[in-house]
């Protein structure tokens, strides 16, 4: 009888654990952020989670990141991030975004 009890036991611990597994898989999204920098304007791209991308946002100030320009450079300041299938409100950064290869 014990060994039926812990055979249930441990098939209950089983099939938790491979059901919060299943909740914690993450979905990344592609993002493209205006950012300014000591050289102007630019475009950076990242893939985020949904649920972090405020906290993603807020941790590019002050980091070196990779631009569409092909160079590491420090953000100054974050204008807009949004999902690669939106139009960024700036003219210029939007003519910008158009020019690169996707």
């Amino acid at each position: 009888m014990k060994t039926v009890i812990s055979f249930i036991l441990l098939s209950m611990f089983i099939s938790a654990d491979a059901s919060a597994v299943e909740e914690t898989e993450v979905t990344l999204t592609p993002y493209k952020c205006h950012i300014e920098t000591p050289n102007g304007s630019n475009i950076a791209l990242f893939l985020w989670d949904k649920a972090l991308v405020v906290q993603e946002q807020s941790a590019l100030l002050a980091d070196y990141v990779p631009t569409i320009s092909n160079e590491r450079l420090i953000v100054k300041r974050v204008v807009e991030c949004i999902t690669e299938d939106k139009v960024f409100k700036d003219v210029l950064v939007r003519e910008l975004d158009a020019q690169r290869t996707h």
